[in-house]
């Protein structure tokens, strides 16, 4: 990639507009235009004051590149401001492109994806939806059971999985790279408590493994792919019984601990399968609300789930000394001092 894109794109990446950067440099917003346009190209001086500028690791600049254009599925994208969401991209770019780098040092490129037979599942109807989130628990032999970590799930089944910082107005997103015949990715915000992470990732697995046809609402579906994936009916039934009248909120508490999903998601999850009728759903829903319990549950947080294998692969690669500490830093984001160990000989 040409240096000029890769100005323009750390500058974004850090969300700054050309005359923010021009203020933390020894020239005007048009001469930093210029840079990114190519018609004039920064000397190593001055290429080392953007990175400066820019708190970016002068290596960004000389990176190769990888990913092309990003175009995920967005939700909850419309009140980001542009500035922000740009550098949402590109904070999703630079992770992407660091983390296919790792893969290409271990010769991982071996590491292929193919979603099962069926996929994408075309679904017209929720029922159809239903079923299309059991199609892939058991092309994945996960069973009924409840999934422990969804995160590993994902990775095992070699969907590249982030966790970032982001907006409050940003869940997730998922989309296909463009590499090597195309990468399925998920990325969900750092911050959120483990229940919302996991149902956001269970939603976005269903962007990538349906096709919603016209008619039927493509986010209701994708909210019902996610908990039918994570709470699949045979086993709530098991659980709650097949009809009730009312549910008590230890109940929920616990069977919120069992799913990993909050209890708000198991209302709505026991109203879709005719397990609670509407008054008594819509009597949780009000009291949730009334409460202030819609923002933060009361009881035990679902732990939040941390993606595991970009960096293992960094450690990895810094055992059988395919790069140095310093490179292992770059490549996770962080301190050199963070990654000292003991040396065994």
């Amino acid at each position: 990639m040409a240096i000029g894109a890769r100005i323009k794109q750390a500058r974004m990446l850090r969300g700054f507009s050309q005359r923010d950067l021009a203020a933390r440099l020894p020239v005007s917003d048009t001469t930093v235009s210029k840079y990114e346009r190519e018609e004039s190209l920064p000397d190593s001086a001055m290429l080392m004051d953007i990175a400066d500028a820019l708190d970016i690791d002068l290596s960004y600049f000389l990176r190769a590149p990888r990913v092309g254009s990003i175009e995920p599925a967005y939700r909850k994208l419309a009140s980001m401001r542009k500035r922000d969401e740009n550098a949402l991209l590109e904070r999703i770019r630079d992770w992407l492109e660091r983390y296919l780098e790792v893969e290409s040092i271990l010769e991982l490129g071996a590491l292929g994806f193919s979603w099962p037979d069926g996929v994408p599942h075309r679904v017209a109807s929720m029922e159809e939806v239903e079923q299309a989130a059991m199609d892939v628990r058991s092309a994945w032999d996960i069973g009924m059971d409840p999934i422990e970590n969804l995160t590993e799930r994902l990775e095992d089944h070699a969907l590249r999985v982030g966790a970032l910082p982001a907006p409050d107005s940003f869940d997730a997103c998922a989309f296909e790279a463009q590499v090597d015949g195309g990468i399925p990715v998920i990325i969900v915000n750092e911050d959120w408590p483990g229940d919302r992470q996991r149902l956001n990732m269970a939603h976005e697995l269903g962007h990538l493994v349906m096709d919603v046809q016209s008619g039927l609402d493509e986010e209701k579906a994708c909210y019902r792919f996610g908990t039918a994936f994570l709470v699949p009916a045979p086993i709530l039934i098991s659980d709650v019984g097949r009809h009730r009248r009312q549910i008590r909120l230890r109940e929920l508490q616990l069977l919120k601990q069992k799913y990993g999903v909050s209890m708000q998601a198991l209302v709505y999850r026991m109203r879709d399968l005719d397990i609670l009728s509407a008054h008594p759903a819509r009597q949780w829903f009000r009291w949730f609300r009334q409460t202030g319990n819609h923002n933060e549950e009361p009881g035990e947080p679902v732990p939040r789930e941390a993606p595991r294998r970009f960096e293992r692969m960094v450690q990895h690669a810094l055992a059988e000394a395919l790069i140095t500490e310093r490179r292992a830093a770059e490549l996770l984001g962080r301190d050199l001092d963070s990654l000292s160990e003991p040396v065994l000989t």
